[in-house]
């Protein structure tokens, strides 16, 4: 029986086989190439590519010649001292080279096989509500994607990941603002806000939660905090949906209206980049 290999790219990256720590030893180049072939699991990487990941300033000559030593690297580095060995993970043949994922637990692809999902256009794909599925993506998220990683192919897949991220806390926060459930959705609504502060649909779900609870004083601070973080951030005021939602708290109505659906963030966001 293979040992069981477990990897993780949210937060810290880490590799496990059994409960032994591998990689950890292995060269920055052997890393990337397992973290590219991570994310791009179940395809096979051209060579060339990988090459040009590790050594983007050189020769193609050298690149290939840096690419053989990567791999080398990184094939040896998957053999614990104890001896677990997880090299079976990483196939490589004469012009490709993939992540074999059998036997292979990946907390990327548990994320997304869980997390909610949008089309463009569209509500959230899934066929009904499942709020633990959503739950369990979420604890999986212990942070962005590969932290301390900065290569562009890395920083284009964590924005693509925190926006899962944060869409499926809009569907949770959603589910517990219709249940009445005011603790568990400030909960996930804080979740939220730590991750992007000036992401102003997650202030109006916190506004309409204190609501909610009897707490205007609470729902009121929230807006005056949203008006000051767009503010100071970026250059901007509130929009009219969060500046209706203040003056209905402000009037007295206890239970402000909740929206048909989670809210859709991005395209707020763009008009308000377009704004600026």
């Amino acid at each position: 029986m293979k040992p069981r290999v477990s990897i993780r790219l949210f937060g810290k990256f880490s590799l496990h086989c059994d409960d032994e720590e591998l990689l950890a030893r292995a060269s920055g180049r052997a890393k990337e190439i397992f973290g590219y072939l991570a994310v791009n699991r179940g395809t096979a990487v051209p060579r060339e590519t990988l090459a040009g990941l590790i050594a983007r300033d050189t020769s193609s000559e050298r690149s290939r010649k840096a690419l053989r030593q990567a791999l080398w690297n990184l094939r040896a580095a998957l053999v614990g001292a104890n001896g677990t060995d997880a090299s079976h993970v990483v196939r490589v043949s004469d012009g490709w080279v993939e992540l074999h994922t059998d036997d292979v637990w990946l907390d990327l692809g548990e994320f997304e096989r869980a997390a909610v999902r949008r089309t463009p256009t569209g509500p959230a794909s899934a066929p009904r509500p499942d709020p633990k599925r959503w739950a369990h993506a979420v604890e999986l998220y212990r942070g962005d994607l590969l932290q301390g990683w900065y290569q562009d192919w890395c920083l284009e897949e964590r924005e693509r990941l925190r926006q899962i991220y944060l869409e499926t806390l809009d569907a949770l926060v959603f589910v517990c603002e219709s249940n009445h459930d005011v603790n568990a959705g400030v909960a996930y609504a804080v979740r939220a806000h730590h991750t992007d502060p000036a992401r102003e649909c997650t202030h109006r779900a916190l506004m309409r939660l204190y609501c909610l609870s009897g707490d205007r004083a609470a729902a009121v601070r929230q807006y005056e905090q949203c008006e000051k973080i767009l503010r100071t951030e970026l250059g901007i005021e509130p929009d009219d949906e969060t500046k209706a939602l203040y003056r209905s708290i402000r009037s007295g109505h206890r239970h402000p209206p909740t929206p048909p659906a989670a809210e859709e963030p991005l395209p707020a966001l763009r008009a308000k980049r377009g704004r600026l």
